[in-house]
């Protein structure tokens, strides 16, 4: 197994492919002042490992047709000694693109997302509540989010090699999806580093063509890519939501300020107790009290309602986890998943 946190180049590694996913190693390589094949050996080493994964897909944009009106949380209360049965039931829908397991009164909370709310009562009602093991359910509708998971870097770079990388990735293009773009994405949808000639092959196009449409989708405001890793081998150890209450005439600034706290990986205005949920990653439980302070000291208008502790996730983004975080099963994403955590 490798040692990561001596191992600062497979973090740089990952930080780089999270700014753009398909840097050449030729490139990154000048970036990073190590050469082209040590990079490379590292990469598979990774994957090979199941310790890195990537993932492509259609996403919810202004110019996107696929656009998922209502997306939500929805913790879960068990019978006691069923918890186990549900976590496999809800693995196995590919509704769900999130399972975690946490604190206090609920043991799981999701995240899916439908097109209407009439959708998502009626998912909830005849497809979670019913499982076997469930006793109960709550949702919290997420009204607005400003930030997500999609956007969380490692912070491994420094800011003259992120500056490098962003100026490498493909110039955003105002293009709706079309057909040929939507063939590209599944191609892409569980490696985004395939190469051209291998996404041709799956596409039946001439190689100049998918070339193009690549930088395309990679620089369209409909597509996110995912590069995601084993939590717990990379010693983030725990994950928590804080729910908040936010005045209205402060959200803007709270938000922004939120967004400047590395842990900090979604931030949404949601329905219930709160009015916004964070969803943060930690490499150790205590920092969660750092953050608070952290919280409390900038935004003294702010009030923390309640603290959920993640100690671990058994699906994100599609993929169902092990118990140490590597994937099990790698499920395409399905369009719309932009709320994960």
């Amino acid at each position: 197994m490798i040692l990561f946190m001596s191992d600062v180049l497979s973090y740089q590694i990952i930080n780089a492919l999270q700014i753009h996913p398909r840097v050449s190693w030729a490139r990154l390589a000048r970036i990073l002042n190590v050469d082209a094949s040590t990079i490379s050996r590292r990469w598979q080493t990774l994957i090979n490992e199941r310790l890195v994964w990537t993932s492509c897909f259609e996403a919810a944009g202004p110019r996107g047709s696929r656009v998922a009106d209502v997306a939500a949380f929805v913790e879960i209360r068990c019978r006691p000694g069923a918890r186990g049965d549900v976590l496999t039931a809800l693995n196995n829908m590919e509704e769900v693109f999130s399972v975690s397991c946490t604190s206090g009164p609920r043991d799981i909370y999701i995240m899916i997302a439908t097109e209407t709310l009439a959708a998502m009562d009626e998912f909830v009602d005849e497809h979670i509540s019913v499982i076997g093991g469930v006793v109960a359910t709550q949702t919290h509708y997420l009204r607005k989010v400003f930030f997500e998971s999609t956007h969380w870097r490692l912070n491994y770079l420094t800011p003259a090699q992120v500056e490098a990388l962003e100026n490498l990735r493909p110039t955003p293009l105002d293009v709706p999806p079309k057909p040929e773009h939507r063939a590209l994405i599944e191609a892409l949808q569980t490696d985004v580093r395939r190469t051209a000639a291998e996404v041709q092959r799956d596409v039946d196009r001439p190689l100049g063509s998918v070339t193009r449409g690549i930088d395309a989708i990679l620089g369209s405001d409909w597509v996110r890519w995912r590069v995601d890793f084993a939590q717990p081998l990379m010693e983030w150890n725990a994950g928590a939501l804080l729910w908040l209450d936010v005045p209205q005439t402060i959200m803007s600034k709270v938000t922004e300020t939120l967004h400047t706290i590395p842990n900090v990986r979604l931030c949404a205005s949601v329905t219930g107790h709160s009015n916004v949920v964070i969803s943060l990653w930690l490499h150790q439980l205590h920092e969660l009290d750092e953050i608070e302070m952290a919280i409390s000291s900038a935004l003294p208008n702010v009030s923390i309602r309640d603290r959920w502790v993640v100690p671990r996730m058994t699906k994100r983004g599609g993929v169902a986890l092990g118990t140490d975080g590597r994937p099990v099963e790698q499920m395409p994403i399905q369009g719309n998943r932009v709320f994960e955590d």
